[in-house]
Protein backbone atom coordinates (compact mmCIF):
# COMPACT_ATOMS: atom_id res chain seq x y z
CA UNK A 1 0.00 0.00 0.00
CA UNK A 2 1.59 3.24 -0.79
CA UNK A 3 2.34 6.06 1.60
CA UNK A 4 0.81 9.34 1.33
CA UNK A 5 4.36 10.67 0.55
CA UNK A 6 4.55 8.25 -1.75
CA UNK A 7 1.39 8.77 -3.83
CA UNK A 8 1.92 12.62 -3.57
CA UNK A 9 5.08 12.02 -5.77
CA UNK A 10 2.59 10.09 -8.31
CA UNK A 11 0.12 13.10 -8.35
CA UNK A 12 2.72 15.77 -8.23
CA UNK A 13 2.26 16.49 -12.04
CA UNK A 14 -1.51 17.13 -10.98
CA UNK A 15 -3.08 20.54 -10.37
CA UNK A 16 -5.04 19.03 -7.65
CA UNK A 17 -2.38 16.13 -6.57
CA UNK A 18 -0.54 18.47 -4.02
CA UNK A 19 -1.71 22.23 -2.29
CA UNK A 20 1.45 24.77 -3.93
CA UNK A 21 0.79 27.06 -0.92
CA UNK A 22 -0.09 25.90 2.60
CA UNK A 23 -1.10 28.20 5.78
CA UNK A 24 -0.08 26.61 9.00
CA UNK A 25 -2.22 28.40 11.75
CA UNK A 26 0.16 26.98 14.89
CA UNK A 27 -2.09 28.39 17.80
CA UNK A 28 -4.71 30.80 18.32
CA UNK A 29 -3.46 32.43 21.52
CA UNK A 30 -1.92 36.20 21.24
CA UNK A 31 -0.03 38.87 23.31
CA UNK A 32 -2.12 41.57 21.62
CA UNK A 33 -5.48 42.78 21.11
CA UNK A 34 -4.90 44.75 17.45
CA UNK A 35 -8.42 46.71 17.23
CA UNK A 36 -8.47 45.90 13.86
CA UNK A 37 -8.15 41.97 13.93
CA UNK A 38 -10.53 39.88 13.40
CA UNK A 39 -9.41 36.86 15.60
CA UNK A 40 -8.81 39.24 18.77
CA UNK A 41 -9.83 43.05 18.41
CA UNK A 42 -12.98 45.20 18.51
CA UNK A 43 -15.23 42.24 16.62
CA UNK A 44 -12.70 39.18 17.09
CA UNK A 45 -14.25 35.81 17.09
CA UNK A 46 -11.74 34.51 19.10
CA UNK A 47 -12.68 36.38 22.35
CA UNK A 48 -15.80 33.61 22.20
CA UNK A 49 -13.78 30.62 22.40
CA UNK A 50 -13.73 28.85 25.76
CA UNK A 51 -10.92 26.90 25.12
CA UNK A 52 -7.88 28.05 22.91
CA UNK A 53 -6.09 25.33 20.83
CA UNK A 54 -3.00 24.43 18.75
CA UNK A 55 -2.14 22.01 16.41
CA UNK A 56 -0.25 19.08 17.79
CA UNK A 57 3.89 19.22 16.57
CA UNK A 58 3.44 15.68 15.13
CA UNK A 59 0.12 16.85 12.93
CA UNK A 60 2.38 19.63 11.19
CA UNK A 61 5.44 17.73 10.76
CA UNK A 62 3.54 14.85 9.39
CA UNK A 63 1.87 17.70 6.81
CA UNK A 64 5.36 18.75 5.74
CA UNK A 65 6.48 15.80 5.18
CA UNK A 66 3.80 14.51 2.90
CA UNK A 67 3.12 17.37 0.58
CA UNK A 68 7.10 17.08 0.41
CA UNK A 69 7.33 16.80 -3.22
CA UNK A 70 5.75 19.59 -3.98
CA UNK A 71 8.23 21.98 -2.20
CA UNK A 72 5.02 23.91 -1.73
CA UNK A 73 5.21 27.42 0.16
CA UNK A 74 4.66 27.84 3.55
CA UNK A 75 2.58 30.90 5.73
CA UNK A 76 3.06 30.31 9.53
CA UNK A 77 0.44 32.20 11.25
CA UNK A 78 -1.41 32.62 15.03
CA UNK A 79 -2.54 34.42 17.23
CA UNK A 80 1.52 35.06 17.14
CA UNK A 81 3.71 32.70 15.80
CA UNK A 82 6.43 32.84 17.97
CA UNK A 83 4.28 32.19 21.11
CA UNK A 84 4.41 28.36 19.30
CA UNK A 85 6.45 25.83 21.89
CA UNK A 86 8.02 24.42 18.62
CA UNK A 87 8.20 27.35 16.37
CA UNK A 88 12.31 26.24 15.93
CA UNK A 89 11.52 22.56 15.04
CA UNK A 90 8.82 23.11 12.86
CA UNK A 91 11.50 25.94 10.62
CA UNK A 92 14.24 23.17 10.93
CA UNK A 93 11.84 20.55 9.17
CA UNK A 94 10.36 23.09 6.29
CA UNK A 95 14.30 23.88 5.65
CA UNK A 96 15.03 19.72 5.76
CA UNK A 97 11.95 19.27 3.51
CA UNK A 98 13.62 22.57 0.84
CA UNK A 99 10.19 24.10 1.28
CA UNK A 100 10.33 28.31 1.84
CA UNK A 101 8.65 29.83 4.24
CA UNK A 102 7.33 33.18 5.68
CA UNK A 103 5.37 34.42 8.39
CA UNK A 104 3.93 37.55 9.97
CA UNK A 105 4.90 38.64 14.04
CA UNK A 106 3.81 41.19 16.01
CA UNK A 107 7.46 42.03 16.81
CA UNK A 108 7.29 42.13 20.47
CA UNK A 109 9.25 38.68 21.35
CA UNK A 110 11.65 39.00 17.90
CA UNK A 111 14.34 40.55 20.30
CA UNK A 112 14.44 37.18 21.93
CA UNK A 113 13.63 34.48 19.25
CA UNK A 114 16.64 36.21 17.05
CA UNK A 115 19.00 33.78 17.72
CA UNK A 116 17.04 30.92 16.59
CA UNK A 117 15.33 32.80 13.59
CA UNK A 118 18.91 33.21 11.94
CA UNK A 119 19.68 29.78 12.76
CA UNK A 120 16.70 28.55 11.37
CA UNK A 121 16.18 31.01 8.44
CA UNK A 122 13.46 31.12 7.10
CA UNK A 123 13.39 32.78 3.89
CA UNK A 124 11.25 36.00 5.28
CA UNK A 125 10.24 37.82 8.49
CA UNK A 126 6.64 40.37 8.25
CA UNK A 127 6.60 42.67 11.07
CA UNK A 128 3.52 44.04 12.01
CA UNK A 129 3.26 48.12 12.22
CA UNK A 130 1.16 50.38 11.25
CA UNK A 131 2.45 53.95 11.36
CA UNK A 132 4.66 55.86 13.92
CA UNK A 133 4.55 55.26 17.49
CA UNK A 134 1.63 56.79 18.74
CA UNK A 135 -0.17 55.69 15.58
CA UNK A 136 0.98 52.39 16.17
CA UNK A 137 0.22 51.69 19.40
CA UNK A 138 -2.66 53.38 19.14
CA UNK A 139 -4.19 50.44 17.33
CA UNK A 140 -1.72 47.83 18.81
CA UNK A 141 -1.33 48.98 22.49
CA UNK A 142 1.27 50.74 24.27
CA UNK A 143 4.31 49.96 24.34
CA UNK A 144 4.51 47.27 21.40
CA UNK A 145 6.50 50.12 18.69
CA UNK A 146 9.48 50.23 20.55
CA UNK A 147 9.30 46.53 21.70
CA UNK A 148 9.32 45.52 17.82
CA UNK A 149 12.10 48.01 16.81
CA UNK A 150 14.21 46.32 19.35
CA UNK A 151 13.52 43.11 18.33
CA UNK A 152 14.08 44.11 14.82
CA UNK A 153 17.82 45.89 15.49
CA UNK A 154 18.70 42.47 17.39
CA UNK A 155 17.68 40.31 14.21
CA UNK A 156 19.28 42.15 11.86
CA UNK A 157 22.03 42.53 14.20
CA UNK A 158 22.42 38.88 14.54
CA UNK A 159 22.29 38.13 11.22
CA UNK A 160 24.73 40.28 9.91
CA UNK A 161 27.15 39.13 12.55
CA UNK A 162 26.70 35.57 10.95
CA UNK A 163 26.73 36.11 7.99
CA UNK A 164 23.54 35.42 6.95
CA UNK A 165 20.92 36.48 3.81
CA UNK A 166 18.46 35.18 6.34
CA UNK A 167 15.82 36.01 7.36
CA UNK A 168 14.89 39.05 5.10
CA UNK A 169 13.15 41.38 7.41
CA UNK A 170 9.78 42.90 6.21
CA UNK A 171 7.53 45.34 7.49
CA UNK A 172 3.70 44.42 6.89
CA UNK A 173 0.92 47.58 7.97
CA UNK A 174 -2.45 47.02 7.77
CA UNK A 175 -4.18 50.42 6.32
CA UNK A 176 -7.35 51.67 8.00
CA UNK A 177 -8.90 54.63 9.58
CA UNK A 178 -6.16 55.28 12.19
CA UNK A 179 -3.37 55.26 10.28
CA UNK A 180 -4.27 56.10 6.75
CA UNK A 181 -2.45 59.66 6.92
CA UNK A 182 0.80 58.82 8.57
CA UNK A 183 2.27 56.14 6.32
CA UNK A 184 4.65 58.51 4.47
CA UNK A 185 5.96 59.62 8.02
CA UNK A 186 6.02 56.16 9.05
CA UNK A 187 8.57 54.64 6.43
CA UNK A 188 10.75 57.34 5.92
CA UNK A 189 11.16 58.99 9.03
CA UNK A 190 10.29 56.51 12.08
CA UNK A 191 12.04 53.50 10.72
CA UNK A 192 15.58 52.71 9.95
CA UNK A 193 15.02 51.51 6.25
CA UNK A 194 18.73 50.28 6.35
CA UNK A 195 17.21 47.28 7.95
CA UNK A 196 14.29 46.44 6.12
CA UNK A 197 14.29 44.49 2.79
CA UNK A 198 10.99 44.27 2.12
CA UNK A 199 7.45 46.12 2.62
CA UNK A 200 3.61 45.13 2.37
CA UNK A 201 0.57 47.29 2.54
CA UNK A 202 -2.61 45.94 2.46
CA UNK A 203 -6.08 47.45 3.10
CA UNK A 204 -8.05 46.66 6.08
CA UNK A 205 -10.43 43.87 5.13
CA UNK A 206 -13.86 43.51 5.99
CA UNK A 207 -17.59 42.64 4.74
CA UNK A 208 -20.61 44.13 5.39
CA UNK A 209 -23.73 42.86 7.14
CA UNK A 210 -25.90 42.13 4.08
CA UNK A 211 -23.13 40.12 2.64
CA UNK A 212 -22.32 38.25 5.65
CA UNK A 213 -26.14 37.40 6.20
CA UNK A 214 -25.87 36.23 2.90
CA UNK A 215 -22.66 33.98 3.15
CA UNK A 216 -24.24 32.89 6.20
CA UNK A 217 -26.94 31.46 4.95
CA UNK A 218 -25.06 30.11 1.99
CA UNK A 219 -23.08 27.90 4.14
CA UNK A 220 -25.95 26.66 6.36
CA UNK A 221 -28.41 25.87 3.31
CA UNK A 222 -25.21 24.27 1.16
CA UNK A 223 -22.76 22.94 2.90
CA UNK A 224 -25.06 22.65 6.35
CA UNK A 225 -22.63 24.71 8.53
CA UNK A 226 -25.00 26.26 11.39
CA UNK A 227 -22.45 29.68 12.24
CA UNK A 228 -19.89 31.25 10.59
CA UNK A 229 -18.27 33.17 13.77
CA UNK A 230 -14.97 33.82 11.92
CA UNK A 231 -16.25 35.69 9.15
CA UNK A 232 -18.62 38.27 11.67
CA UNK A 233 -15.34 38.83 13.01
CA UNK A 234 -14.74 40.79 9.54
CA UNK A 235 -18.18 42.68 9.70
CA UNK A 236 -17.96 46.96 9.03
CA UNK A 237 -19.40 49.18 6.56
CA UNK A 238 -17.99 51.62 4.73
CA UNK A 239 -18.74 54.32 6.62
CA UNK A 240 -16.25 53.13 9.09
CA UNK A 241 -13.94 54.13 6.43
CA UNK A 242 -15.67 57.37 5.29
CA UNK A 243 -12.73 60.10 6.83
CA UNK A 244 -10.08 57.67 4.38
CA UNK A 245 -8.43 60.17 1.82
CA UNK A 246 -7.81 57.75 -1.20
CA UNK A 247 -5.91 60.41 -2.81
CA UNK A 248 -3.70 61.46 -0.71
CA UNK A 249 -3.20 57.49 0.21
CA UNK A 250 -2.71 56.37 -2.90
CA UNK A 251 0.14 59.33 -3.52
CA UNK A 252 1.61 58.11 -0.41
CA UNK A 253 1.55 54.27 -1.09
CA UNK A 254 3.48 55.22 -4.95
CA UNK A 255 6.54 56.83 -2.88
CA UNK A 256 6.79 53.75 -1.08
CA UNK A 257 6.25 51.68 -4.30
CA UNK A 258 8.88 53.77 -5.55
CA UNK A 259 11.31 54.24 -2.76
CA UNK A 260 11.13 50.49 -2.80
CA UNK A 261 11.82 50.05 -6.61
CA UNK A 262 14.97 52.32 -6.54
CA UNK A 263 16.34 51.20 -3.41
CA UNK A 264 16.01 47.26 -4.76
CA UNK A 265 13.44 46.50 -2.13
CA UNK A 266 11.05 43.98 -2.67
CA UNK A 267 7.06 45.89 -2.44
CA UNK A 268 3.97 44.32 -2.09
CA UNK A 269 0.20 45.64 -2.21
CA UNK A 270 -3.14 44.06 -1.60
CA UNK A 271 -4.81 44.93 -3.40
CA UNK A 272 -2.28 44.53 -6.08
CA UNK A 273 -2.98 47.86 -7.92
CA UNK A 274 -2.79 50.98 -6.44
CA UNK A 275 -4.42 54.25 -7.36
CA UNK A 276 -6.92 56.38 -6.03
CA UNK A 277 -9.74 54.89 -7.81
CA UNK A 278 -9.13 51.33 -6.50
CA UNK A 279 -8.78 52.24 -2.82
CA UNK A 280 -12.35 54.31 -2.98
CA UNK A 281 -14.10 51.66 -4.68
CA UNK A 282 -12.38 49.30 -2.24
CA UNK A 283 -13.90 50.84 0.77
CA UNK A 284 -16.99 52.28 -0.54
CA UNK A 285 -17.77 48.18 -1.13
CA UNK A 286 -17.68 48.35 -4.90
CA UNK A 287 -15.50 46.03 -5.30
CA UNK A 288 -16.82 44.61 -8.58
CA UNK A 289 -14.85 47.69 -9.75
CA UNK A 290 -11.67 47.09 -8.17
CA UNK A 291 -8.63 46.20 -10.52
CA UNK A 292 -8.47 42.59 -11.20
CA UNK A 293 -11.83 41.69 -9.96
CA UNK A 294 -12.47 38.11 -11.04
CA UNK A 295 -15.00 35.43 -11.32
CA UNK A 296 -13.51 33.32 -9.70
CA UNK A 297 -10.78 32.84 -6.61
CA UNK A 298 -7.64 30.69 -7.53
CA UNK A 299 -6.82 29.30 -3.56
CA UNK A 300 -9.17 26.37 -3.79
CA UNK A 301 -6.98 25.01 -6.48
CA UNK A 302 -3.76 26.06 -5.08
CA UNK A 303 -3.52 26.67 -1.23
CA UNK A 304 -4.98 25.30 1.91
CA UNK A 305 -5.04 26.09 5.53
CA UNK A 306 -4.96 23.88 8.96
CA UNK A 307 -6.58 25.85 11.59
CA UNK A 308 -5.05 25.67 15.22
CA UNK A 309 -8.43 22.86 16.01
CA UNK A 310 -6.92 20.93 13.03
CA UNK A 311 -9.84 21.96 10.38
CA UNK A 312 -8.88 22.37 6.47
CA UNK A 313 -10.23 24.87 4.45
CA UNK A 314 -8.80 26.57 1.24
CA UNK A 315 -9.34 30.22 2.38
CA UNK A 316 -6.95 32.12 4.83
CA UNK A 317 -9.45 34.36 6.12
CA UNK A 318 -13.18 32.93 5.92
CA UNK A 319 -12.26 29.53 7.42
CA UNK A 320 -15.65 28.70 8.90
CA UNK A 321 -16.25 26.07 6.08
CA UNK A 322 -13.76 23.10 7.09
CA UNK A 323 -13.31 20.72 4.65
CA UNK A 324 -11.57 17.90 7.04
CA UNK A 325 -9.71 17.74 9.73
CA UNK A 326 -5.77 16.40 9.72
CA UNK A 327 -6.04 14.72 13.45
CA UNK A 328 -8.56 12.26 11.99
CA UNK A 329 -7.06 12.00 8.38
CA UNK A 330 -4.20 12.72 5.96
CA UNK A 331 -4.46 16.32 4.62
CA UNK A 332 -3.57 15.09 1.25
CA UNK A 333 -6.85 12.49 1.12
CA UNK A 334 -8.61 15.62 2.43
CA UNK A 335 -7.26 17.94 -0.11
CA UNK A 336 -8.08 15.38 -2.80
CA UNK A 337 -11.51 14.31 -1.13
CA UNK A 338 -14.94 14.68 -2.13
CA UNK A 339 -16.02 17.71 0.42
CA UNK A 340 -13.00 19.13 -1.34
CA UNK A 341 -14.61 18.79 -4.76
CA UNK A 342 -17.89 19.46 -3.33
CA UNK A 343 -16.60 23.06 -2.88
CA UNK A 344 -14.80 23.67 -6.07
CA UNK A 345 -17.17 23.03 -7.83
CA UNK A 346 -19.72 25.45 -5.88
CA UNK A 347 -16.86 28.21 -6.84
CA UNK A 348 -16.53 27.27 -10.29
CA UNK A 349 -19.98 28.48 -10.32
CA UNK A 350 -20.29 31.53 -8.37
CA UNK A 351 -18.35 33.32 -5.31
CA UNK A 352 -19.15 33.37 -2.04
CA UNK A 353 -20.19 36.83 -1.17
CA UNK A 354 -17.89 37.87 1.16
CA UNK A 355 -14.80 37.32 -1.08
CA UNK A 356 -14.38 40.12 -2.75
CA UNK A 357 -14.29 42.02 1.29
CA UNK A 358 -10.86 40.11 1.02
CA UNK A 359 -8.06 42.14 -0.32
CA UNK A 360 -5.90 39.13 -1.54
CA UNK A 361 -8.66 38.34 -3.87
CA UNK A 362 -7.05 40.34 -6.46
CA UNK A 363 -3.89 38.88 -6.06
CA UNK A 364 -3.16 35.90 -7.51
CA UNK A 365 0.09 34.72 -6.16
CA UNK A 366 1.72 34.84 -2.50
CA UNK A 367 4.46 37.19 -1.97
CA UNK A 368 8.08 36.42 -3.02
Amino acid sequence: MLTNTESARQTIGLDSGIPKWIFLQLLESCNLRCKMCFEWGDNGAYKEKPELKKLDLAVVKKIIEDCSPARPYYELYGGEPLIYPWIDEVLESIKYHKSRVHFPTNGTLLERHAEMLVEHAPERIWISLDGPEEINDAQRGEGVFQKAMKGIRKLYEVRESKGSMYPKIGISTAITPINHQHLERFYFESLDMSMIDCISVELQQYVTQERYEHYAAVLKEEFHVQSAPIARGFISSPEHFSSIDAGNLARQLKLIEKFCKDSGRYFNAYPKVISEENIRYYFNAKWEQVTNMKKRCVFPWISMEINARGGVTSCHNFYDLTLGNVNEQGLLDIWNGPKYKEYRDYLKKQLFSICPGCCLYYNEKPSQ
